[in-house]
């Protein structure tokens, strides 16, 4: 089986519930495509569920490299960034993730979030301020449906 078949075996394994059978797949397809992007992400997401944090933020950051312009890895990459209590490089990723993806919504909230904490811990009304704005484009995405 080629790479792509091995991904899209994945994601069929995904989509049934199975999420070890989903990685082995996603693991077979990068063994012969390290630079599938899309592979990387997913197999760090699963990993990121099991709490395997160093690995999938490796896994992230190769899908960058690999295709560093899909908001979504820049996303993933700050989520694991926020739950290993690096917020700042947390807000970049997110405030990345934007830049190229502006209707995430997800991303706007908690880069919200995120801000709100640097804002509060410094008493930085500027930075305050921000984070309302990211809330409120949360807010608007989800009302709209586009987020």
């Amino acid at each position: 089986m080629s790479a792509t078949e091995h991904y899209e075996r994945g994601l069929a394994f995904e989509a049934a519930d199975q999420p070890d059978a989903a990685a082995a797949a996603y693991h077979r397809a990068l063994a012969s495509r390290p630079d599938l992007a899309d592979a990387c992400n997913n197999l760090g997401r699963l990993l990121h569920d099991r709490d395997q944090l160093g690995e999938a933020e490796s896994l992230y950051r190769l899908a960058i490299c690999s295709s560093g312009e899909v908001g979504l890895y820049w996303f993933n990459l700050g989520v694991v960034c926020e739950d290993t209590g690096r917020c700042a490089e947390a807000i970049a990723a997110y405030e990345r993730a934007l830049g190229l993806e502006p209707t995430l919504a997800d991303a706007h909230f908690n880069l919200a979030r995120q801000l709100e904490q640097v804002g509060r811990r410094g008493a930085d009304d500027l930075v305050m301020r921000r984070a309302v704005r990211h809330l409120k484009c949360y807010r608007d995405l989800v009302r709209t449906g586009l987020g």
